[in-house]
């Protein structure tokens, strides 16, 4: 279909075919579009009813809203944000500090974030022994973490934080069952974020009861997997090198108001 103000023909006889499969017969048509009005009579055959054309009550478009809806922010609809919402994945090895810089930035973005699921996993289902992690677990995992994701976009403002994409989790899978999960990988190909943050494993590792892969041959091999598995995947990533995680933390800062610049 040709872009606005071309392409009525189509897009009227898609709209008439969803109003007669519906049964939806209006009587009238409100816009703010004084130049649309003429299309729709010609086009379905509905009156139209100009509503503050001159915006003296709102002084708004849909075409602002879409061109920069970061800027006008507030004028759009709670349903229809997540349209909007931009997504920023934070990925590293085991003990980068991805869950504690995920929340850093929410709370300087003042927006949400959504956990690594496979963590609450272990401990509600496999007693907080990682070890136990099963082939059969990973789809329950991966499932488990779009749930979060679609939670923390639903109620975003602007933009949403993730802890650990699905690469991560198929990384895991690989490393522990010497294979990967198609459902994974379905994730893998559906969830594309805006942003991905690979964080260098080069902190200091500190155990928690779940991490395994502490050695610095361990730590290396995997985060090798990891680029090796978003390239694979054709996954865009920016690799954040800096040790200290102040540095980190105010370089994530700055790769995320570039991308929101985009929008602001």
């Amino acid at each position: 279909m040709e872009p606005y103000p071309h392409g009525w023909d189509v897009w009227s006889n898609g709209i008439k075919a969803f109003m007669a499969e519906k049964g939806i017969q209006p009587s009238w048509i409100y816009t703010s579009e004084e130049a649309d009005a003429p299309q729709y009579l010609e086009h379905l055959g509905i009156e139209t009813v100009l509503v503050d054309p001159e915006r003296t009550f709102m002084n708004i478009s849909g075409a602002q809203i879409r061109e920069n809806p970061f800027r006008y922010w507030e004028y759009i609809p709670t349903e229809v944000k997540p349209f909007f919402v931009r997504t920023v994945a934070i990925l590293g090895g085991e003990s980068s500090g991805k869950s504690t810089l995920v929340n850093k930035l929410a709370n300087i973005f003042n927006t949400t974030s959504a956990w690594e699921y496979g963590r609450d996993y272990v401990f509600s289902h496999l007693g907080g022994d990682e070890m136990a992690l099963q082939y059969s677990d990973y789809d329950k995992i991966a499932l488990g973490h779009a749930q979060y994701i679609d939670f923390a976009v639903k109620y975003a403002n602007k933009v949403a934080f993730i802890d650990t994409d699905f690469v991560t989790t198929q990384a895991f899978c690989k490393k522990y069952e010497g294979r990967e999960h198609p459902f994974v990988q379905a994730l893998i190909d559906e969830y594309r974020f805006d942003l991905v943050i690979l964080l260098e494993n080069n902190t200091p590792w500190i155990a928690d009861g779940l991490r395994s892969l502490g050695s610095s041959v361990d730590r290396k091999a995997f985060q090798n997997l990891l680029v090796e598995m978003l390239k694979e995947n054709n996954i865009e990533f920016v690799h954040v090198k800096e040790a200290d995680y102040d540095g980190r933390f105010l370089r994530c800062v700055e790769l995320v108001k570039e991308m929101m610049g985009e929008q602001g």
